[in-house]
């Protein structure tokens, strides 16, 4: 269902945004537990702000379950993707053990199991782990039934220990969930006495979720990080949404409304609407299990509205956490619990008299709920060299361009190798010190005060990423170097331009002897002059992400110290590989003569889309230098008619 994740799981992500933010906080949960435990949320992003950690979700929950893993030498990103093959196995586990709970029925559990797993808004919300590792909600009503049916400590303590598992892996299931497990507990604990061991669990729950919970009103009172209602109006589901499936499922893709917020996609699929109706007049003589459904349903269902009711005002505006919330409409994976439920209702009674046909349902589901193949990008395996550099550095960062959209994510990935304090960073909430950097940085030729900034908040070293620079950020490094404000330290290899590294404790002045190492490298780079690496790299010009026409023309050229023997374009995350063409080009040698490489251009026309080619793919090339290794360039995703 989530196929080719698996073959992948080292490189792949949903696209490159929010999945590097959730692997920098799953490593920095890995990295600070055995580093600063008593600091957990003074993770390195946004220095020199307080609590950092605390923009974000901390899904310290979900990391603890990765760090065996880690132990074993496991990197940042595929234990990223195994919390994602994890979250959809461990949802469907939990609805199963529900499932069968309230109906009898393994295999209408079964089949709960696999609505609730792969429900569409999973694979929408596949950019962010959090909500694809939702099973610990209905783990908790299982075991608040499970403790009804016999009301012991042992019991108790099994529900303390999936309400302490929640809070511990989704903040927002933490909020979403205590409120609808506190209304479950009349429903489905009908004496008031047997509250008392309950109310005595979820306490000591809450006493250990309290130092996970305390730095999030530490950031809101410190940085006043409260939502606008226009922000969450935008996220606030309405009547229609709950019929638009998105663009993730194979079966209902072509009737997605694309203009609407992909957040507001939460259609649950028409085979389980169908069942769910039928599970309700299954089981209208089974009251209490059918209340706690149409609760749960009930609430996720007016709780996915947002501001259009009453109740998401009246939490938004009095009970606390909840004016940090973004997106109420993921209030709908509450009714997709009870939706879940009504649906083992339905199953049941097929599973008893006709195994076959409840074997059929779970297969339909399947079917329907299909989102695979799906199109993963592919980021580049290993770490930047600068990066492994900063790892033995006892110095804080700021990396330049600074603020520069989509490209901030990239630190943040590449945070997961050197863990140094810096003050880039990309969240729901930023610091107004973030905002200072920013609006001095993108001032018209970046501020005299930028750098004055930056050694205020003791920062040690400006990082310019050379691929992305311009001759704005070589016209500052040139002031600031002349007034001896910033001094050179390092160049690394990494693409075309490499990697450099300043110091901001300044110099003399920038005046090196002519023809040293140390000065040639800097004064080369400021004049906008490409220099020697000792790695292999290249550049695809063309296609540019997104669409493409119905002729595809893939140009690019790769150079290496070693030659270059092959270069090949993969599609289909890498499953189909084409030949490229190498040919001579003058320009691109004269450019870079310090590479034995008589033909750098490389070229491949596709008239039209090569049959098994997705629509929807990727292409990434692989360059294959004269020793016979093999390198990969940034995946791109296109459309191809």
């Amino acid at each position: 269902m989530t196929w080719p994740l698996a073959p992948n799981l080292g490189t792949a992500v949903a696209y490159p945004g929010d999945p590097y933010i959730n692997t920098w906080i799953l490593d920095w949960d890995w990295y600070a537990t055995f580093h600063q435990p008593l600091h957990l949320f003074q993770a390195n992003a946004f220095y020199p702000a307080k609590y950092s950690l605390a923009f974000s979700e901390n899904l310290y929950g979900v990391a603890l379950l990765l760090f065996p893993l880690r132990a074993l030498g496991a990197g940042a990103l595929a234990a990223h993707n195994v919390a994602i093959l994890l979250g959809f196995a461990f949802s469907g586990f939990a609805m199963f053990v529900l499932g069968r709970m309230v109906s009898g029925s393994a295999l209408a559990g079964v089949a709960a199991g696999v609505v609730y797993a792969f429900v569409p808004f999973r694979f929408t919300q596949l950019p962010h782990v959090q909500h694809v590792f939702a099973g610990w909600l209905p783990m908790m009503l299982a075991a608040l039934l499970y403790y009804a049916a016999r009301p012991t400590w042992g019991r108790a303590a099994l529900f303390g220990a999936a309400f302490l598992m929640n809070g511990l892996s989704n903040v927002h299931w933490f909020l979403f969930g205590t409120i609808v497990i506190a209304l479950s507990v009349p429903v489905a604990v009908p004496r008031p006495r047997d509250w008392v061991r309950l109310a005595a669990v979820t306490a000591v729950a809450l006493l250990l979720l309290l130092p996970f919970l305390l730095p999030y009103s530490a950031v809101s009172k410190l940085y006043g990080m409260k939502r606008g209602a226009a922000e969450i109006w935008e996220s606030s589901a309405t009547l229609r949404d709950w019929l638009n499936p998105g663009v993730t499922n194979r079966f209902y893709a072509r009737f997605a409304d694309r203009s609407i917020n992909p957040e507001r996609w939460i259609f649950p699929g028409v085979l389980s609407l169908v069942l769910g109706a039928i599970g309700a007049v299954v089981a209208r003589r089974r009251r209490r299990p059918l209340a706690l459904a149409a609760l749960w349903i009930a609430v996720g269902f007016i709780g996915s509205l947002g501001l259009h009711t009453f109740f998401y005002r009246l939490l938004y505006a009095y009970v606390p956490g909840f004016g940090a919330v973004r997106v109420p409409s993921r209030w709908a994976n509450i009714a997709y619990i009870g939706l879940a439920m009504l649906v083992a209702f339905a199953v049941a009674p097929l599973a008893r008299r006709w195994r076959w046909a409840a074997v059929a349902v779970v297969a339909l589901f399947l079917v329907e709920l299909r989102a695979a193949p799906i199109r993963w990008y592919l980021a580049v395996p290993g770490a930047w060299p600068v990066d492994r550099w900063l790892a033995t550095q006892p110095v804080r960062i700021i990396e330049v361009p600074f603020d520069d959209g989509e490209a901030e994510y990239g630190p943040m990935l590449r945070a997961t190798v050197h863990h140094r304090p810096m003050a880039n960073g990309v969240s729901g909430f930023v610091p107004p010190q973030y905002n200072r950097f920013s609006a001095l940085w993108k001032a018209p030729g970046v501020s005299d005060e930028f750098l004055d900034e930056v050694r205020r908040a003791g920062i040690d070293l400006v990082v310019v990423r050379g691929e992305e620079s311009t001759e704005r950020e070589r016209a500052w490094l040139r002031r600031e170097l002349a007034r001896g404000r910033l001094s050179f330290v390092r160049r690394f290899d990494h693409g075309r331009w490499g990697d450099w590294v300043f110091s901001t404790g300044g110099a003399a002045g920038f005046s090196p002897p002519d023809g040293g190492l140390k000065a040639a490298a800097p004064l080369a780079f400021l004049r906008g002059e490409y220099l020697p690496n000792q790695t292999t790299f290249g550049i695809l010009d063309s296609p540019p992400p997104g669409h493409i026409g119905k002729a595809g023309w893939f140009v690019g050229y790769a150079l290496s110290p070693h030659g270059i023997r092959e270069v090949n374009l993969l599609f289909n995350n890498g499953a189909i590989r084409f030949p490229a063409y190498l040919q001579a080009d003058a320009s691109v040698s004269k450019a870079h003569p310090w590479y034995p490489v008589p033909s750098p251009r490389f070229v491949r026309l596709f008239p039209e889309r090569p049959p098994g080619v997705w629509p929807s793919t990727d292409v990434q090339v692989e360059i294959v230098d004269g020793r016979g290794a093999r390198t990969l360039l940034e995946d791109r995703l296109i459309e191809w008619p």
